[in-house]
């Protein structure tokens, strides 16, 4: 089963298998997405925020957590910002790139 990842913000849209990664889908479908750890929950480069689907998504877990809240502080918890390169994805998602580092 496939779903379609949309990054409103730049027009691009891509298949994403299920249970697969957001940067992965991003990557594999020709996206050029900044990831500096190379996809190891080691930074916040490869941040999305989600516009729509986060149904369709999978939980935060701790070590994503940990990461955000060391870069971007606590408060970035309670909004709708992720790491792509730990959220799985169930279904149809639309992002965008937050303008935060």
């Amino acid at each position: 089963m496939t779903h379609t990842i949309e990054v409103i913000d730049r027009g691009d849209k891509v298949e994403a298998e299920d249970g697969q990664t957001i940067l992965n889908a991003l990557l594999e479908g020709g996206v050029e997405w900044l990831h500096a750890c190379g996809g190891f929950c080691n930074c916040t480069t490869c941040r999305v925020k989600i516009e729509e689907g986060e149904e369709n998504i999978s939980d935060m877990e701790e070590d994503e957590k940990n990461t955000l809240r060391r870069f971007q502080g606590d408060e970035v918890l309670d909004g709708p910002f992720r790491l792509s390169c730990q959220v799985k994805v169930y279904g149809d998602v639309k992002i965008s790139e937050p303008e935060w580092l």
